[in-house]
């Protein structure tokens, strides 16, 4: 795809001997925290970074962590816990929150894999649980 590839740590720990091997490939680690991505139309961009000086890059592949665009899950008290790729809820194999009768799905609830299909699947669980809680 390239003959020059650049990883951006954005802040996270890399262990001594996945860099030692990614300088034996001859890849560059950038540090620092990403604070803004500027885009310059097609595929020209440049990455801001709070350590230091702006990178500017070709083409730029990112997987930003999860971060909810709403607050309820706070307002609620659930339960959350912290993945590799950010916040998710936590819920059971039922997709139950943390809160009795509270039902969640999506990204929100399965950040690791995000799917429409996916989603869609523990929607349908989430809504037969929400019944069947009725029930009982």
């Amino acid at each position: 795809w390239t003959d020059t590839l650049t990883l951006f740590a954005d802040g996270h720990d890399i262990p001594p001997d996945i860099r030692a091997d990614l300088a034996r490939r001859k890849l560059p680690v950038v540090d620092g925290r990403i604070v803004e991505i500027a885009h310059h139309g097609g595929h020209n961009a440049t990455v801001k970074l709070d350590t230091g000086p702006n990178v500017a890059v070709d083409i730029l592949f990112a997987h930003p962590r999860n971060k909810p665009s709403a607050t309820l899950h706070e307002s609620l008290g659930l339960a959350t816990v912290n993945t590799p790729l950010g916040i998710a809820l936590k819920v059971d194999e039922r997709r139950e929150t943390s809160m009795p009768g509270i039902y969640a799905a999506g990204d929100l609830a399965n950040p690791l894999m995000p799917s429409v299909t996916l989603a869609s699947s523990h929607g349908a669980t989430a809504g037969i649980s929400a019944q069947q809680s009725m029930l009982v």
